[in-house]
């Protein structure tokens, strides 16, 4: 039994769109994926660090940004000199007092709150942010210097 001539046509045409259609998706999902990848690296990189690394950045950028996110009881009991407060739970509302163009390093007691505020002021189009590792602990289990509030 042979399939008469418009049934081979039909089929030989549903096969080539079928291969067109799977190019066609494919060039186009790789473009997507490159033009995605090129907008994704414009985007920051939050950079956890260690407490000395923080030590290092904070010393060189004089103008950077260190912010606080715990709470006012633990900032008031010891914090970084020159931190600015802002408990994560007021982060949102309070995006404005943190400034877009400079270095901000984040901390908080160990570093899980920090860095949610990274990832929080990332989405907001923070540049450049430090999640400081270990926290404040940390920094002060590495013997550097803390303050307490008067």
């Amino acid at each position: 039994m042979s399939t008469p001539w418009n049934s081979r046509c039909i089929v030989i045409a549903v096969c080539f769109a079928g291969v067109i259609f799977f190019w066609h998706t494919a060039v186009c999902t790789f473009i997507f994926k490159r033009l995605y990848a090129t907008e994704a690296g414009a985007q920051t990189a939050v950079k956890n660090i260690s407490p000395g690394q923080a030590r290092e950045i904070i010393e060189k950028a004089k103008d950077g940004f260190i912010l606080d996110v715990r709470t006012q009881d633990e900032y008031n009991e010891f914090h970084l000199k020159g931190a600015n407060l802002i408990p994560i739970q007021e982060l949102e509302k309070n995006i404005n007092k943190i400034p877009k163009d400079k270095i901000v390093v984040v901390y908080c007691a160990r570093g899980k709150r920090s860095a949610k505020a990274c990832e929080i002021l990332k989405d907001k189009g923070l540049k450049e942010l430090y999640n400081v590792e270990g926290g404040v602990n940390q920094w002060k289990a590495e013997g550097f210097p803390v303050e307490k509030s008067q």
